[in-house]
């Protein structure tokens, strides 16, 4: 079971030469797992029963950019209400896929807004490392138990060096890691 460690957070950065972008923000509560995109008008929810949930942001003093994301509940599920069960991190013996999402990285600049702030703890992935070719990333977050990271591995092969996050001071923990597409 995840550690009760009051909150965890790390956000995700595209790194384009000089510049950073804010993609996404990460934050593990207790056990539970939020996924928001600034501007994008909605966020992702892992629930420590295991339900997760897409939903729509609704304000009347913020209006939404509608940046050009796609994301989904990583693993499939049983569907439950307006989302989907996963199993529960209680006794989690192998890694599942927590949430990915797809975003393009060419027009950084006009989707996402640049980011100031400290970048330590911050998950970067520079668009440097990516192939030449690249149109779009698929960033996908994980629970890791430590116990058994081989199950990660053996599903995720391939990873570029300098395209992974470990948050480790959970369990289980959290896995982040970007691809081409």
């Amino acid at each position: 079971m995840v550690d009760d460690l009051n909150s965890i957070e790390f956000r995700i950065l595209i790194k384009d030469e000089n510049n950073y972008y804010y993609v996404a923000n990460v934050k593990l509560n207790g056990s539970e797992v939020f996924c928001s995109f600034p501007d994008a008008g909605f966020h992702l929810t892992e629930h420590k029963s295991g339900e997760v949930h897409i939903t729509a942001e609704n304000s009347l003093n913020k209006q939404f950019k509608g940046i050009p994301i796609i994301a989904s509940t990583g693993s499939a599920g049983v569907p439950c209400g307006n989302g989907f069960r996963h199993m529960t991190t209680k006794d989690l013996g192998v890694a599942y896929s927590i949430a990915d999402f797809t975003f393009p990285i060419n027009s950084l600049d006009v989707d996402f807004k640049k980011y100031h702030r400290r970048i330590e703890g911050c998950f970067i992935v520079d668009k440097g490392l990516l192939p030449k070719d690249t149109d779009f990333v698929k960033i996908e977050i994980w629970y890791v138990p430590s116990r058994n990271t081989y199950s990660f591995e053996f599903n995720n092969k391939g990873i570029a060096d300098g395209l992974m996050y470990k948050l480790d001071k959970c369990e289980p923990q959290i896995w982040s890691f970007a691809k081409p597409f």
